[in-house]
């Protein structure tokens, strides 16, 4: 019974980051975006989201820091950069939001 209860939780646990990265992603052609990522850098620029103004790419680092990349014009063709390098750490993962 503990071992179902554990793997229910992590199905959940799953499904959650799952369905937080399908959010982020882009869904129509008046979502055009694109990212960037090497060892330690997360990037992303867009080049149209449904009327938003900018974007901004956020880094998820393998010590546990979250770093957020300058806010960069939608259209500009500029990408907006996290750099898990300036804390000493690798990437773990990354997204960006719009506003």
């Amino acid at each position: 019974m503990r071992k179902i209860r554990t793997l229910a939780a992590a199905g959940v646990a799953a499904a959650t980051l799952m369905l937080g990265v399908v959010a982020a992603s882009p869904a129509s052609a008046a979502q055009a975006c694109s990212t960037w990522q090497d060892e330690y850098t997360y990037g992303a620029g867009c080049s149209d989201f449904d009327g938003a103004k900018y974007v901004q790419a956020i880094a998820h680092c393998a010590n546990g820091e979250t770093i957020y990349g300058s806010w960069v014009a939608i259209g500009s063709g500029n990408l907006s950069y996290a750099y898990c390098s300036s804390w000493g750490s690798k990437l773990s993962w990354g997204t960006y939001k719009v506003m």
